[in-house]
Formats: C-alpha cells, structure tokens, sequence
C-alpha cells in the first residue's frame, strides 16, 4: 500500500485549516469594514479634480489606483465567502 507523501498530508492540513479560518467571524467583519473605509477614501479621492502635472495629484491619483485595486481583491473574496 503506497504510503501518502508528507507534503500531500501538510497540503491537505493546510486546505482544511484554510477553509475553517473563513468561518472566524471576524476575518469577514474585517474584511467588510475595510471596504467600507476604502469606498469612503474612493468617494473622497473621485471628487478631486486632478492635474497629472501637480506632483501631489499624482500621488493622489496612485493612492486611487491602490483602493480600487483593494476593493476589487476584497469584493472577489467576499463574493467567493458568500459563495461557501
């Protein structure tokens, strides 16, 4: 009988402890409170009309590239939770 190699077993443990961190209430909650956050700073950040010549617009408008990057990160995972 072929024995299971180690990293099978610690992959496995791995999936398993995966999949139970996503019902630790406050991984979600978190999750839910940064979105909120960064759909506020997004708003803020929208409302500004930006020179891409002012240095500081430019960082502004980086900044707002970050937060739109994040939301859609966090929006995919709560989607895949809702999912579950």
């Amino acid at each position: 009988m072929a024995q299971p190699s180690v990293g099978t077993f610690l992959g496995g443990i791995g999936a398993l402890l995966g999949k139970a961190s996503t019902y630790i209430p406050g991984k979600v909650e978190k999750l839910k409170n940064e979105r909120e956050s960064l759909l506020i700073e997004r708003g803020n950040l929208e409302r500004l009309n930006m020179d891409i010549n002012n240095p500081d617009h430019r960082k502004k408008a980086t900044r707002l590239s970050v937060v739109i990057d994040r939301l859609s990160v966090i929006d995919g995972l709560l989607r895949a939770k809702a999912t579950d």
